[in-house]
């Protein structure tokens, strides 16, 4: 049974919505955004140019990421992990380098599924971060020096990942844990860090979408427009392939652009528009923020519900997200801020008014063929889960049943063996080779010199199929398969 402070802490998990980002993280990210270097690489080097205030002039600056020989470079999917430890670290208000969670809470966190292979792929990724370095050639803005700074650091100093965090998910229980590297935790500390909208991110479904909002979001802080140069920011700041030429790079951008045109406040632009030829060889590409009327903090701070605040989000205005929530089910309203948000991310933009017709709408709403609500969704995963523990314990059970059975059929051969002295069993080993067929006698000369687990199996099979023979046991075969 969740202890009441259990159910709260998972309830903030899954409803956390306004989250942080780390600065240099947003600016030079340090995941690729597909799973490339899964090809062997393990070290990629980054370079541009810095104003320096100090000398007054732009310096040289580069940045290089190292990974372990057992699990490389961090991926897109190790990028999520990453920044949900920043979220983490931002519900401690970033008091502690060392931070306590669970697997299960990450996955809440992250709306992953409940299943195994993503415990799995949890573990691969926070092993995959620890054993990152970075080395910083000016590329890292140290805010309490307040310039740019050289420093080579890791991410975690120390990572303890408790196995057993799927067996024991219900009970949240925080027994794995991390400790930032101090360069890093420094950072947060001294407060170079931005608001994300930690639910629009997850709702981004394309990597690239992703990285062009942290990066984009960091730098409108500025100014609403911005122009970058195409190869800067394809290669450097987003990364997609080195190998990709200009019409591959543009290709990959537009993806994650017209993603964020549907879902955040980049204003929509034709291609033509969004790329502008300069001369040969350089391109440049534009950005502009849309002006959105938002509530306030306050209007916000005024809803009443989880739900209201979910439909401020939105669009919809504090006064009549509160009328909506009052009126209608809890049920319909959720059902309707799914739809709207799977159209959205499909790209079949969905203002406010469809949010509200939807849910006033006299009739049951007719669900567009392919989509399920996250309740549907979690019932089958549970029912998926269940049934995978089921499949496993099975296994498990007929695994120890056979283990057992061929432990029972050996017994004789290894009361027999073991009462023999060491001369002895030379000798009986002799007579079995003699008597073994050609493929096994061979087998085992070619294993002899080599030793370890097959040539056993062979000596083995050929002592216990001789003992067969010549003890002749009537009601008892031996095992050739066991180990």
């Amino acid at each position: 049974m969740e202890s009441s402070e259990t159910q709260k802490r998972l309830h903030r998990l899954e409803t956390f919505e306004e989250g942080r980002d780390e600065l240099n993280l947003a600016e030079f990210p340090l995941a690729a955004i597909c799973n490339r270097y899964l090809d062997g690489t393990k070290t990629v080097v980054f370079e541009d140019t810095v104003w320096d205030d100090e000398k007054r002039k732009r310096l040289p600056r580069k940045l290089t990421i190292s990974g372990s020989d057992r699990f490389g470079l961090p991926t897109a999917k190790d990028d999520d992990v990453l920044l949900a430890c920043v979220q983490l670290s931002s519900l401690g208000n970033f008091t502690q380098r060392e931070v306590h969670f669970s697997r299960y809470e990450l996955l809440k966190l992250l709306r992953w599924p409940d299943e195994t292979r993503y415990y799995r792929r949890l573990a691969t990724s926070l092993r995959r971060w620890k054993g990152l370095t970075v080395y910083s050639d000016r590329a890292f803005y140290d805010k309490a020096r307040r310039s740019w700074v050289n420093r080579d650091f890791g991410i975690f100093d120390n990572l303890y990942i408790y196995e057993r965090d799927e067996v024991d998910k219900r009970e949240a229980s925080a027994d794995s844990w991390l400790v930032w590297n101090e360069v890093v935790f420094g950072s947060f500390s001294a407060g170079y860090l931005k608001k994300l909208d930690w639910d629009l991110y997850l709702r981004l479904k394309d990597p690239v979408a992703k990285r062009l909002y942290r990066f984009l979001d960091k730098r409108f802080y500025h100014s609403d427009r911005l122009v970058l140069d195409l190869n800067e920011l394809a290669f450097n700041k987003v990364r997609v392939s080195p190998n990709y030429n200009t019409a591959q790079a543009k290709r990959a951008l537009m993806k994650g652009i017209r993603e964020l045109e549907h879902l955040w406040d980049l204003r929509p632009a034709p291609e033509e528009k969004r790329f502008s030829k300069i001369s040969r060889g350089k391109w440049e590409v534009e950005f502009q923020k849309r002006k959105r009327k938002k509530p306030t903090k306050n209007q916000i701070e005024r809803s009443p519900n989880e739900l209201s605040f979910k439909l401020t989000k939105r669009g919809i205005g504090p006064a009549m997200a509160n009328e909506l929530t009052e009126k209608f089910p809890a049920e319909r309203i959720q059902t309707m801020i799914e739809l709207f948000d799977w159209h959205n991310e499909k790209g079949e933009e969905r203002g406010a008014g469809f949010l509200v017709a939807g849910i006033r709408s006299a009739e049951p709403y007719v669900m567009p063929k392919g989509f399920q609500t996250e309740a549907v969704r979690e019932r089958k995963r549970r029912e998926m889960a269940v049934a995978n523990r089921k499949r496993e314990e099975q296994r498990r059970r007929k695994q120890h049943s056979e283990h057992q059975k061929i432990k029972e059929e050996n017994a004789p051969f290894e009361e027999f063996w073991k009462g023999l002295s060491s001369i002895k069993q030379q000798e009986f080993l002799a007579e079995a080779l003699i008597s073994t067929d050609r493929t096994k006698k061979e087998g085992f000369s070619r294993l002899k010199t080599l030793g370890g687990p097959a040539y056993e199996h062979y000596r083995q099979m050929i002592l216990k199929e001789h003992f067969q023979r010549t003890i002749r046991l009537p009601d008892k075969s031996i095992s050739i398969t066991g180990r």
